[in-house]
């Protein structure tokens, strides 16, 4: 196998380990896969605007405001206006919507946690090796 197809398909394989392993737990909320990636979003880019939202999504600010009305009834999510300059909307996480997103990211590692646990701890010792050098590699 070639090089760059190893990585892809090592990536792809991390990838499918951080999947939640129960979709039920935020279908059951009555929310989509989208508007749990925002949820993801907001943990990460505090106090984002509407405006910061779509370009990072890529999508028009009309979409994120369709995926955030939602998260904001379920009160999920605050929406705000900017102090400084009120046509900016401000989003910001609820402790009720940074509980779930707990909840969700536990879920989100019980996978990863759960394709480690198969391994031995010789093959853990040399993953962790290989996660240092990856981490180091990174860093520079």
């Amino acid at each position: 196998m070639k090089r760059e197809d190893l990585i892809q398909e090592i990536v792809e394989s991390l990838a499918r380990c951080q999947r939640l392993a129960k979709p039920s737990v935020w279908q059951e909320l009555g929310l989509s896969h989208a508007q749990i990636g925002m949820l993801f979003i907001l943990f990460h880019h505090h106090e984002a605007s509407v405006k910061q939202i779509s370009e990072y999504l890529g999508v028009t600010k009309s979409a994120v405001t369709q995926l955030l009305d939602p998260l904001v009834d379920k009160r999920l999510v605050n929406r705000r206006n900017d102090e400084n300059d009120r046509r900016i909307v401000r989003l910001s996480l609820t402790p009720k919507g940074l509980q779930l997103l707990k909840k969700l990211n536990k879920l989100k590692y019980a996978g990863i946690r759960s394709a480690l646990a198969s391994l031995s701890a010789q093959e853990l010792q040399v993953m962790a090796q290989l996660h240092q050098k990856m981490n180091t590699k990174s860093s520079n």
